[in-house]
């Protein structure tokens, strides 16, 4: 259950960009495309995540424990480019005038967590699969519930946004680094 945690967690903190492009859009006055779109975009990561995760396990499985640079190579890109701004660049999303057009934004913000949960079904033994998918089901309700309190509680608080997209690059790196460590739950 631990571990069903710590991919909800992970799958949630690179997902903050979408949290809050979900919570722009539903503030915008457009709360039911936000979250079908929401939704629907999610489900096409976990889904595409685990068919990519497993299509990796049967190519290459020897080399599986290095899928784990690609997602500390984005928090470490994403680190870099944090630091290299020379103001405050608070990311805010469009309105989306539709569901195709909100689960588009939440696609495109999507890439981290989709490399990320790849790999984590990939280097993850199948017995741990039904756990991964529970911590992604969990990421997504939480993001759900809190997008929802953010739209009705926060507004567009501009600081609240910016502590966590700082956040979501370590937390690709920590991802990225628990990938290339053998651990308990790899499939060698």
């Amino acid at each position: 259950m631990i571990f069903a945690l710590s991919i909800a967690l992970a799958y949630a903190l690179t997902n903050i960009d979408g949290l809050f492009a979900f919570f722009a859009i539903a503030t915008s006055g457009r709360y039911r495309q936000a979250l079908t779109g929401f939704l629907i975009a999610q489900a096409i990561v976990v889904c595409g995540a685990y068919v990519t995760g497993v299509g990796v396990t049967v190519v290459t499985p020897h080399a599986l424990g290095y899928l784990g640079v690609i997602p500390l190579s984005l928090g470490l890109w994403e680190v870099w480019k944090n630091m290299s701004r020379t103001s405050v660049d608070a990311r805010t999303s469009k309105p989306a005038h539709s569901v195709f057009s909100a689960m588009v934004i939440f696609l495109a913000l999507s890439a981290d967590t989709f490399v990320m949960m790849a790999a984590f079904f990939a280097d993850t033994a199948s017995v741990f699969d039904r756990h991964v998918l529970l911590g992604a089901f969990v990421a997504v309700a939480g993001l759900v519930i809190a997008g929802t309190l953010l739209a009705k509680s926060l507004g567009r608080n501009l600081k609240v946004q910016a502590f966590f997209a700082k956040l979501s690059p370590f937390v690709m790196i920590v991802a990225g680094i628990y990938i290339l460590l053998d651990t308990a739950t790899d499939t060698f």
